[in-house]
């Protein structure tokens, strides 16, 4: 089903993993559902989450915040504390490191070019250098 129709994305209010809380009837969410319900299309998605990212800061509204909270928690990302996140605590560090991967190269294909250097600044302040190829971006620690 559809995400927010029944399927394992609810349209019920409540806590932040796997969509709960999000407004089904908000614009951004609707996007987001739109691209999801698309053959799980995850770049659509992920970029409907850097504009709802970039209107947060515009705004710094909580309630916006909440709801890209809301709808990261859908594909498994921002449930995290930023700093302990970058700080790789624990030993999910590479799975961290690899969704940030995602998260620039997502950033990269919306053409959010400040988003994608912003990440790999980020990350490099945290000890991890980004490298870019033909083949991929690797990674490796400094």
């Amino acid at each position: 089903p559809p995400v927010g129709e029944g399927s394992q994305f609810p349209s019920t209010s409540g806590g932040g993993g796997r969509g709960e809380g999000a407004d089904w009837n908000e614009a951004y969410a609707g996007r987001f559902k739109a691209a999801m319900d698309d053959d799980f299309n995850t770049p659509e998605a992920v970029a409907v989450l850097f504009e709802l990212a970039n209107e947060v800061n515009r705004s710094q509204s909580s309630e916006v915040a909440a709801q890209l909270r809301s709808l990261g928690g859908v594909l498994g990302l921002l449930q995290r504390d930023p700093t302990e996140f970058l700080q790789g605590a624990g030993s999910d560090d590479e799975a961290m490191i690899a969704a940030q991967i995602v998260a620039r190269n997502a950033a990269k294909l919306a053409k959010n070019y400040a988003e994608a250097d912003r990440i790999r600044k980020a990350l490099l302040e945290a000890g991890v250098v980004l490298e870019d190829s033909a083949a991929g971006t690797n990674w490796r620690r400094v």
